[in-house]
């Protein structure tokens, strides 16, 4: 942690503006009475709402993207990060004339990922970047990369995050071209869910306490008014099912392998295969333990299924076993 923090004043220039981080906003569907739980739900990171103010120095077209570095805790294992570089279609090829505007993005920028307790660190920025051909080539290339590797899978984000890192260095070096609207650098200890907001505004000129989030539109509202200040509404959510189960990469591999297994009817490279799985998905970084054990039973079911009743018809085929990891019982 501490790359955002560390380019503030190189990027926004001479006298380096404080900030307003507001924490526990109201914000409609959003339920922040239940407590996450360790190891008992999943947490995503979704950016709501923003306003562009620094990009009136381009006078030109140009970009808006959203930065996020997110640091989880494992017990007894090193720390997963989530990296993501997100340039929204509304914030592409903005002209001067969309300073001011609030957009609406509900971004995903973390997907489900497992909850194991701990703090959470988070790097969030908010940039505008001047359309042409030094850095729009850059910004496609990192939000290109940061597609590749996806905002839900631990492992497969990995190898990525140096890329994108480095792809922002490049980006946030170019200071005439490129301005940070808002930028944080925390830990958050994390009980509940909640929506915050990060506002470009020296500290104390806002009173915190009358700011709210529109229910129509999520902008950021300070008594009841529409805030005139740059400013990005995130918020971190819990949710008690990973949809994308089945796209996890090393256990999509080693489920298909436990088929394939199954189908050529031998039973102990089915065995094989199926204590593969299992541990696949019981250490699987993407999972919280209960899921990991849902999926191993309906594994060992099939099992079972193709070895203990003569299952297998005339033309090789299983009855009964999804031909994907997706159709694996997970969630009733």
């Amino acid at each position: 942690m501490g790359w955002l923090g560390d380019l503030w004043k190189t990027v926004r220039g001479a006298e380096a503006e404080d900030l307003i981080f507001a924490p526990n906003l109201p914000m409609k569907g959003l339920d922040a009475s239940k407590p996450i739980v360790r190891d008992s739900c999943y947490v995503e990171l979704v950016v709501e709402s923003l306003r562009l103010e620094r990009a009136r120095v381009f006078a030109t077209k140009f970009h808006g993207i959203v930065y996020s570095f997110v640091k989880l805790s494992r017990q007894g294992e090193e720390s997963a990060v989530v990296a993501a570089v997100s340039k929204p279609p509304k914030l592409a090829e903005l002209d001067p004339n969309s300073i001011g505007k609030v957009i609406t993005v509900h971004k995903s920028m973390m997907g489900a990922v497992p909850w194991r307790g701990g703090d959470l660190g988070l790097e969030l920025g908010l940039f505008s970047v001047k359309a042409g051909n030094v850095l729009t080539p850059v910004v496609d290339y990192v939000s290109r990369v940061s597609q590749i590797a996806g905002v839900s899978f631990v492992g497969a984000i990995k190898p990525f995050v140096p890329l994108i890192t480095e792809g922002m260095d490049l980006i946030a070096g170019q200071s005439r071209d490129t301005a940070l609207e808002v930028g944080i650098d925390t830990t958050i200890k994390l009980e509940r869910p909640g929506a915050f907001a990060i506002i470009a505004a020296k500290k104390g000129s806002i009173d915190v306490a009358r700011l709210s989030i529109d229910p129509a539109d999520n902008k950021l509202l300070v008594a009841g008014e529409p805030l005139k200040a740059a400013y990005c509404v995130f918020s971190i959510r819990a949710v008690d099912r990973k949809a994308d189960y089945g796209d996890i990469p090393e256990l999509k591999a080693s489920y298909a392998a436990f088929r394939a297994a199954i189908l050529k009817g031998v039973e102990a490279d089915a065995k094989e295969t199926l204590a593969v799985f299992r541990r696949t998905a019981i250490f699987s970084p993407d999972l919280i333990t209960a899921d990991a054990r849902q999926l191993v039973a309906a594994a060992e079911e099939l099992m079972r299924d193709a070895f203990g009743g003569g299952a297998i018809s005339d033309t090789g085929q299983v009855r009964g076993v999804p031909d994907t990891l997706a159709g694996l019982p997970l969630y009733q």
